[in-house]
């Protein structure tokens, strides 16, 4: 497998016999044209966001059952709370962007994913209605917004990319709690609800039907 992998130049030989991953999936991945278009309209969105709120964000998506983050930005503040680009996490309920990439598909899709945030357990009744219910909440609200269920002292923000398809990707807030932040939780909510909704349009999502509404 490993010299297969050699000659389709997804792995080189280093001079001490070890194997190191060459360019070739990062290229696969830039001629994908969804991630190439989604990137695009993106990151200069996310850049500005970061600089607005002083707090880092990352865009998930949801990718052969795990979270997959495409892309991140920091702020020019000292501290943040960042995910690393490249990451993957498994699809599960306690991670905030697999709620919201679930909450906002369409009917049969949206039960494919519940059970992969259920990570395929024999969970009890009352657990899936309570998922069930979380998840219309999200939907009727807009977005998901609590402390980090994975990290002390970070609160997560996520709100949904959509393109003229549906759903395609999460794009989350990493607010950090710490003394000099410059903007409250809430303002920083309604500046990543103008970001989503911009990226959205620009992949020709139409809010006529599938309206997110603002925070208050």
């Amino acid at each position: 497998m490993l010299d297969v992998l050699v000659r389709r130049r997804y792995l080189a030989r280093g001079s001490d016999f070890s194997y190191v991953l060459t360019l070739r999936l990062f290229e696969l991945a830039q001629r994908h044209p969804p991630v190439d278009r989604l990137l695009d309209a993106a990151l200069p969105r996310m850049q500005a966001l970061a600089r607005q709120t002083g707090q880092s964000n990352h865009l998930c998506v949801h990718h052969d059952a795990r979270l997959v983050v495409l892309a991140r930005a920091e702020p020019p503040e000292p501290m943040s709370a960042l995910v690393r680009q490249g990451a993957h996490f498994a699809f599960h309920d306690d991670r905030v962007s697999a709620r919201v990439i679930t909450a906002f598909q369409g009917d049969e899709r949206r039960t494919s994913l519940f059970e992969e945030l259920l990570n395929g357990s024999r969970a009890s009744r009352l657990r899936r209605q309570r998922l069930d219910e979380r998840l219309d909440a999200i939907r009727s609200r807009g977005y998901d917004s609590g402390p980090s269920d994975t990290l002390s002292g970070v609160v997560d923000i996520c709100f949904p990319i959509f393109d003229q398809f549906g759903v395609v990707a999460a794009l989350t807030v990493v607010y950090l709690r710490q003394r000099d932040a410059r903007i409250t939780i809430a303002g920083a909510r309604g500046i990543l609800h103008q970001a989503a909704g911009t990226i959205s349009r620009s992949l020709g999502w139409s809010p006529r039907g599938r309206a997110v509404p603002l925070p208050s």
